[in-house]
């Protein structure tokens, strides 16, 4: 599974990372199965700038108010709430 984060949430790439996620940066351009994004800063309607899905789509993630453990199970199960 292949993470993408945006380039300024330090703090969830490390965190992801020491649990041996593949993440890459927003600025790699690397397709991706999950996007994470914190709205408040970029916004839905950038993130477009930034997502490569591969073929079978892309998990998007905003983080905002959410622990590491919800974006862990969020993840992991491919599950997220609904957008609206």
């Amino acid at each position: 599974m292949i993470i993408s984060v945006q380039d300024n949430l330090k703090e969830i790439i490390l965190n992801l990372e020491s649990l041996g996620y593949n993440v890459h940066k927003f600025s790699e351009g690397i397709p991706s199965d999950v996007y994470i994004y914190k709205d408040e800063e970029l916004g839905l309607s950038n993130l477009t700038n930034h997502v490569k899905t591969p073929d079978r789509g892309a998990l998007i993630i905003n983080v905002d108010n959410k622990s590491m453990k919800e974006i862990l199970y969020a993840i992991n199960n491919r599950a997220y709430s609904p957008i609206f």
